[in-house]
């Protein structure tokens, strides 16, 4: 289960910016719950996704801490056939407001076994893209019409790719918030593997995190 970090308290801060009051939040790949429970606080309709059954009862463990209602449900969003894809098994009548955290980090053949703890949680990919591209896809049809996403990843599994995506998607798009931040353990830990595989400058010793933020037509 991924703790919250850096990118989850930009992600929050994003969020966070709009009144939440009564607006229908889809949470994807939910973690720990942190942001679905900061909505849910702001006074937000939630549902909280994830694909990890330990994700789903700790979600449910932080809101019942937190004294709020959250709607949580374990799912597989990498998993989902995009083929004849049906949105209304989430919302039927489509969401207001997207957030996810999902993993993003590249992950060159070996990388899993040099990281200690869920690397599920963050493992994406040899290209850090493997829920990123499903996501481009799916979240524009899960919302509701002027509905809006929020997205946070990292500057390695190619921001402009997320923009391309989400534009060809029919959203307007654009990075809403963005930090530089020090590689943690698991960047760390397979600095020698990226930099093999042309996806990081060896000098480099920070990433950037960058919020997606989009909207619908209405």
């Amino acid at each position: 289960m991924y703790q919250p970090q850096e990118d989850t308290a930009l992600l929050i801060d994003a969020m966070t910016d709009r009144d939440l009051r009564g607006v229908r939040v889809l949470d994807l790949c939910t973690g720990s719950g942190a942001v679905a429970v900061a909505a849910a606080r702001a006074g937000a309709q939630v549902t909280a996704v994830d694909s990890c059954p330990n994700a789903v009862a700790a979600t449910r463990r932080r809101a019942a801490y937190a004294d709020v209602e959250l709607n949580v449900v374990h799912a597989d969003l990498a998993g989902i056939d995009l083929t004849g894809f049906d949105p209304k098994g989430f919302g039927p009548e489509g969401f207001d407001l997207v957030t996810c955290n999902p993993p993003y980090v590249p992950t060159p053949p070996g990388s899993a076994s040099s990281a200690d703890g869920p690397s599920h949680a963050w493992n994406a990919g040899p290209d850090g893209r493997a829920v990123l591209d499903v996501l481009c896809v799916v979240g524009p049809r899960l919302l509701a019409p002027g509905g809006a996403m929020l997205i946070v990843q990292s500057e390695l599994a190619d921001v402009p790719r997320s923009l391309d995506a989400l534009r060809a998607a029919g959203l307007r798009s654009a990075v809403v918030r963005e930090r530089e931040i020090p590689f943690g353990r698991v960047m760390t830990s397979r600095r020698t593997r990226l930099v093999a595989a042309g996806l990081l400058d060896p000098h480099a010793g920070t990433e950037s995190i960058a919020v997606i933020g989009s909207e619908a037509p209405r």
